[in-house]
């Protein structure tokens, strides 16, 4: 038997060591092939909702169907600070969700800051990195010492993190997070799978947030100006449909004799006069930032100084009520021409309410109640054709503004006592 030759050993361990890396691979590849027929399918399920809340279910759902992670997390950026939100996770508490990390702290906030992909090996000491984010937050003045706050999700001795930005065109719209208590229990091939399924998540949920901004901002139209309802929307003003008090300035206001034309006038030539003046008194309403509560036919009722706080809300009132007898005014005189007798009564009263969304899901109304209401659609029922009625505390506001006649105690139905009411005559010239 011939004798082997001195390297016939190590080429057949090369061979064995080729072999196993063409197996690995293969099922490397068998890997993706079925990962990726996978992630389709999740694309075609995220395309297929504009609800915002599914979208990251769906997204959290394919971390541990297709990539096998059990600790997820996506947090979504605040649109008016540079800081991200826990909205879901997968495998931690859900007290967690609602939690804040700012940009550049932690793995996360970098980030989200750098807008770069981060891979950690060795997390260590979680807890610690809790502390910090929780301090900060009390330093924020967001949550006050020892009390209760979200925490940021997170594993207690997490080995290995993952954390992703959700990029649109270069804009951030959130991170997505994993982890894992083994150490390097993430890979090259990881971060490729997760870049895939965090490019599909991204534009879903700009989508969906796009989606859910423009039903808001429609809903907030019927209340406010445009201007006030986009603030409201991006989160520049507190979330108005919340039950709360405040101080407003209440304007009512309706045609007289309506009623009797109604009864006698085409359905068609009535909607005609509402519709112009509706038209004209929105206008109005809107120059002079008012909210909008209701219109009842010809009747409307307006209140300055909520949702957000004015200045000067008993001045714009009464502005806005000038200005509209004076545009009614010239809507009268062509009415008259066909045959309408019409003229426009206000009352203005002042006063605390409580302000909210009223009604039922739905079908919601923003409403404002309380006495100071109550008070204004009395005075506006007490006031003639071209009168505008204030009560005491708006001719006091106002005093330096326009002129006025006292009308005397007024005896209104609601009030167990006699109203002081004021007759505004006209605006005095600007100084």
């Amino acid at each position: 038997m011939a004798a082997e030759r001195p390297d016939a050993q190590p080429l057949r361990e090369q061979l064995v060591q080729n072999q196993k890396t063409i197996d690995r691979l293969n099922r490397d590849l068998a890997r993706v092939s079925n990962e990726v027929r996978i992630i389709q399918q999740i694309s075609n399920e995220i395309t297929s909702t504009l609800d915002l809340d599914e979208v990251l279910r769906i997204v959290l759902r394919a971390m541990e169907r297709v990539l096998g992670f059990k600790h997820s997390m996506i947090l979504l950026t605040d649109l008016t600070a540079d800081r991200v939100r826990v909205a879901a996770s997968l495998g931690y508490e859900p007290s967690g969700v609602g939690a804040e990390v700012a940009f550049g702290e932690g793995v996360i906030g970098v980030v989200a800051g750098r807008r770069k992909l981060m891979r950690v090996a060795h997390v260590g000491a979680s807890v610690a990195y809790f502390r910090t984010v929780r301090a900060r937050l009390e330093a924020a003045g967001q949550v006050t010492p020892g009390g209760e706050v979200p925490v940021l999700p997170g594993l207690p001795e997490a080995q290995s993190q993952l954390a992703l930005p959700l990029l649109v065109k270069d804009r951030l719209v959130g991170v997505l997070v994993v982890e894992s208590p083994k150490p390097n229990a993430f890979d090259e091939l990881d971060e490729v799978l997760l870049g895939i399924v965090g490019n599909q998540a991204a534009t879903a949920i700009d989508n969906a947030r796009t989606y859910q901004m423009v039903e808001s901002l429609s809903r907030l139209k019927r209340f406010f100006s445009p201007q006030l309802a986009e603030a409201i929307v991006k989160g520049g003003a507190d979330d108005p449909l919340k039950t709360h008090r405040r101080e407003v300035t209440v304007v009512f206001l309706d045609l007289r004799g309506f009623t009797a034309f109604a009864e006698t006038a085409d359905p068609e030539e009535v909607m005609g006069v509402l519709r112009e003046y509706h038209a004209e008194m929105g206008k109005l309403i809107l120059a002079h930032e008012g909210t909008l509560e209701r219109f009842t036919g010809d009747g409307m009722m307006i209140f300055f100084n909520d949702p957000v706080p004015l200045d000067d809300p008993a001045e714009r009132a009464v502005r806005m009520a000038v200005a509209m007898r004076d545009q009614v005014a010239a809507l009268t005189g062509r009415w008259r021409k066909r045959g309408y007798d019409l003229g426009l009564g206000v009352g203005i009263a002042q006063g605390y309410a409580t302000i909210g969304a009223i009604g039922f899901e739905g079908r919601w109304d923003y409403g404002a109640i309380g006495n100071v209401t109550n008070l204004a659609a009395r005075l506006c029922g007490e006031a003639r054709p071209g009168q505008i009625l204030l009560s005491a505390r708006v001719a006091s506001e106002v005093e330096d503004l326009v002129e006025t006649q006292e009308v005397g105690a007024l005896t209104l139905k609601g009030f167990a006592r006699p109203v002081q009411a004021f007759d505004l005559l006209q605006l005095k010239p600007r100084a």
